[in-house]
């Protein structure tokens, strides 16, 4: 960094518009919006070793990223954050200049011959960033990491009743890391072996806010390079190149999911994923709630997807099945619930696995049997139908 000044005192810095934008859209998606603290509704911006230094929070969440930058001079201020984000998003040119007097406390952005002013906040006000420890618990590609959130952090409940269960628990052992979440009606179970880098915490959990888990995904989904898991007693961090993740453990103990968990089932259905997506889909609008309640039956080799309407009518719809085994089956299931995780995975065939009408069905990979590793498990309670 230039340790040249301007001579009336301001502080100056240039940087690429491309740049500054999605750093300053990475960051708002930490900063409150309803809290009665102004400073919070503010982003921190600063000028670093590392370059530009952006960080929003909301106390539970906290982001910050860095990018490059000329400089001419050392500043700190806070802006109002929506106002800052609208704003770069609409500057002309390639180049912006964002001038500080620190006086005056007023920030100056330009950009060919756009030129806002606005007035900061005062920086001392603002949140310190969490410090977390700096050994890593686990570090995994991104591109990978993001999959694993995605194929999971769905099944997280969205009500706040039972906080444990509005993240994704992340259970350390020695074979390798596993993500489980659930809303008590269905449940979502991904293994990663160590070649998806070896943790060295052992034996230990983490149960992450959903929230936090989507905010990493969208930021580590292209990103080839690996992502650092850190931990402290009660925060959890994500490193990712030149941006940083950090957010509130959830309190509480997450449910001894392997209970739930069939270890047996006496119907296996080898089917077609995006066929039976796509049959799911044309049956559900004949649900009798909001979700779309529909009704499985596998006989022989043909599973029968159909739902009732009282009201309106019925439909049915049948697809072949590649492969089955035991004896003919049937379970009543929220489509929903189905759909959401034919649309999560990307094989091309899944095991539909039934146990009777009142225990759960599971799906997992294709050729699985019982016992052996699954990379992904779902499971989804049933629903009882009268028709």
């Amino acid at each position: 960094m230039s340790d040249k000044e301007p001579v009336d005192g301001h502080k100056a810095i240039s940087c690429d518009r491309e740049l500054l934008v999605k750093a300053v859209g990475t960051v708002y998606r930490a900063v409150s919006t309803r809290s009665t603290l102004p400073i919070l509704q503010g982003m921190l911006i600063e000028t670093s070793d590392q370059g530009l230094h952006l960080v929003g929070t909301d106390l539970e969440l906290s982001i910050e990223t860095y990018i490059p930058c000329t400089s001419s001079g050392e500043f700190k201020m806070v802006l109002p954050a929506r106002y800052f984000t609208e704003i770069v998003r609409r500057l002309p040119k390639k180049e912006v200049i964002i001038d500080y007097n620190p006086e005056k406390r007023v920030a100056i952005i330009s950009s060919g011959r756009a030129i806002y002013e606005i007035n900061s906040m005062d920086p001392r006000e603002y949140p310190l960033f969490p410090e977390v420890p700096d050994t890593s618990w686990w570090k995994v590609p991104g591109i990978k990491f993001a999959d694993f959130i995605k194929g999971t952090v769905f099944c997280a409940a969205m009500e706040e009743t039972r906080p444990f269960l509005t993240g994704v628990f992340m259970e350390f052992g020695k074979e390798g890391v596993k993500l489980v979440a659930t809303d008590s009606f269905r449940l979502a179970l991904i293994n990663t072996s160590l070649t998806d880098g070896a943790p060295i915490e052992t034996n230990k959990g983490l149960l992450v806010s959903a929230r936090t888990l989507n905010e990493v995904a969208r930021i580590v989904q292209s990103f080839d390079g690996e992502v650092g898991v850190y931990a402290s007693e009660n925060q959890v961090a994500f490193k990712c190149e030149d941006t940083n993740v950090v957010s509130r453990l959830i309190e509480g103990q997450f449910p001894n999911y392997s209970r739930v968990i069939p270890e047996e089932y006496s119907t296996l259905a080898l089917i077609e994923r995006e066929t039976l997506l796509e049959s799911v889909d044309r049956v559900s609008i004949m649900g009798k709630d909001e979700f779309g309640t529909m009704r499985l039956s596998i006989v022989d080799d043909v599973l029968t997807v159909s739902a009732n309407a009282p009201e309106v009518g019925k439909a049915e719809d049948q697809i072949a099945i590649e492969k089955v085994s035991g004896p003919n089956g049937e379970i009543a299931l929220k489509a929903r619930y189905l759909m959401d995780v034919l649309k999560v995975l990307e094989d091309e065939k899944i095991s539909l696995k039934l146990t009777g009408t009142v225990s759960p069905v599971i799906i997992d990979q294709a050729g699985v049997e019982s016992g052996e590793p699954k990379e992904f498990l779902y499971l989804i309670m049933p629903v009882t139908l009268n028709v």
